[in-house]
């Protein structure tokens, strides 16, 4: 149980921390409103606006990588693109460049599969501090599609790898390391491990497997 409960209270803390900028510059905008007037309701409405839609962006991809919802298996590769795709274009710092009708190296319909993307994708885009593209692509092997993330100063948090593994004491595990510890965790619950498989000047490819996939 105090494991259970460390690693709840770190993703509840990671899940608060990327809402409450969005949902916080909806109250300023309406603030604005209220103070300036008719004057300043046409930024402060653009400013809600974006705002409401990066607030539901997060939400939708954490219902997608954290929730029951994301096993459903009417989920496809393209609504996991949608949905990351949204939840990157707050900056427009990161793009992502993928097929998602085309070859994984997983069949798309294996349990949990879109889960599991998502939740990688998301991996990916913590590598890239500055920016830059996320890639989707089928692995060398059956049973494995490779993620990558490419730019400048792309890098490896301290730790991630332990807590893919699960070799990391969950109350040492703080916001910035959580999505990896459950990347790990609910991998392990649906059949897949999450690797990393190779680190380069401006490059982080991860490994999504699938062990109940034959070779």
């Amino acid at each position: 149980m105090p494991t259970s409960t460390a690693l709840l209270e770190q993703l509840a803390s990671r899940i608060c921390h990327d809402l409450i900028s969005p949902i916080g510059a909806i109250g300023n905008g309406l603030e604005l409103i209220e103070e300036m007037g008719p004057d300043m309701s046409d930024e402060a409405l653009k400013l809600i606006a974006h705002s409401a839609a990066q607030a539901a962006a997060k939400l939708g991809a954490f219902r997608l990588a954290y929730g029951a919802g994301g096993r459903d298996p009417n989920i496809k590769p393209e609504d996991v693109q949608k949905t990351f795709g949204k939840f990157i274009s707050g900056d427009g710092k990161i793009r992502q460049a993928w097929d998602p009708f085309g070859p994984l190296g997983i069949d798309p319909k294996t349990p949990a599969f879109c889960k599991m993307l998502m939740i990688t994708l998301m991996l990916a885009a913590e590598s890239l501090p500055r920016g830059g593209m996320v890639l989707a692509d089928p692995g060398p092997q059956a049973g494995t599609t490779l993620i990558t993330a490419q730019g400048q100063d792309a890098t490896i948090r301290e730790n991630v790898s332990e807590a893919l593994s699960s070799a990391i004491d969950p109350e040492t595990i703080d916001p910035r390391l959580i999505h990896a510890a459950m990347a790990g965790l609910l991998g392990a619950r649906y059949g897949y491990r999450v690797t990393i498989q190779e680190q380069g000047e401006g490059r982080v490819v991860y490994s999504l497997t699938s062990e109940t996939t034959s070779p």
